[in-house]
């Protein structure tokens, strides 16, 4: 298959440097920056003090004092303001990278770039300059089909400002291991004391999708709502309880399965 091409130029790029640049935000997200090395994507998340999400992010080591990190569109103005409140008690510098030219490149054989590990298959990005020539283009709605299928959870459509971090599957960003980072307690408390009321869940259609929005039910319950679907498969926010893999639903109409994804890192809390 022909290298594919995806316009992240509405994606928020953000450069830290400095002397102190891996210890000032090891204080503040949710990975272990000690796992950061040359070509290394590492997922994180930021919080706010009670530990409800303010971006999903992927960080990058472009020096051993330069930190590069990627948010979606929705959630780079509260990375931005979240950093900036705290990049003064630093040796570092904060800027956000404007280019025209951002480009998510999908498929084999292609090293140019930084990797991006959130796809099926392989990915890049490339940052201020064209995408590899002979490449196709991804519509929305094609990038939309490969990161759902994925189980990758979108800012602004799985998860927000009002999610907590466990609810959104994202356990693999988060050490249990380092030391203190912003919204550290509520990870805590919910690991080792609980688990979280609703929790996101792969939802297998058969037919044609229900649209985001669509209220899930478990006979006649209510138990959470569609937030992303394609063709075939979905994503849901679903009550904890009955966010049983296997268990049949219906949304819309439309008769579905709820299933973990295989790309889903078991979760730190009480499996699901």
């Amino acid at each position: 298959m022909a290298l594919r091409a995806f316009d992240v130029s509405l994606w928020g790029f953000f450069r830290i440097h400095g002397p102190d640049a891996k210890k000032f935000l090891q204080g503040l997200v949710t990975a272990d920056l000690g796992k950061l090395a040359a070509g290394v994507c590492l997922p994180a998340c930021v919080l706010t003090p009670k530990g409800l999400m303010v971006a999903d992010c992927e960080l990058y080591e472009e020096t051993p004092e330069s930190l590069l990190a990627v948010t979606r569109p929705a959630a780079a103005i509260g990375f931005l303001a979240a950093l900036e409140k705290k990049i003064m008690l630093s040796e570092s510098t904060l800027k956000a990278l404007r280019s025209s030219q951002a480009w998510l490149v999908v498929g084999e054989g292609f090293d140019r770039g930084l990797p991006w590990t959130r796809l099926n298959e392989p990915a890049r990005l490339l940052l201020g300059v064209d995408p590899p020539e002979g490449a196709d283009f991804l519509t929305d709605e094609e990038f939309e089909a490969l990161r759902v299928n994925a189980g990758f959870p979108w800012f602004g459509a799985d998860m927000n400002d009002e999610s907590l971090p466990l609810e959104a599957r994202q356990d693999a960003a988060i050490s249990m291991d380092k030391g203190c980072y912003m919204g550290q307690e509520t990870v805590s408390r919910i690991v080792h004391r609980g688990h979280v009321n609703k929790i996101l869940m792969g939802i297998r259609f058969e037919g044609g999708p229900a649209p985001a929005g669509s209220v899930v039910l478990r006979g006649e319950r209510a138990v959470g709502h569609v937030t992303s679907s394609v063709p075939a498969v979905g994503l849901g926010l679903i009550r904890y309880d009955d966010a049983v893999a296997g268990a049949k639903i219906t949304a819309d109409g439309r008769d579905g399965e709820l299933f973990l994804f295989s790309s889903w890192p078991k979760s730190l809390s009480k499996p699901a």
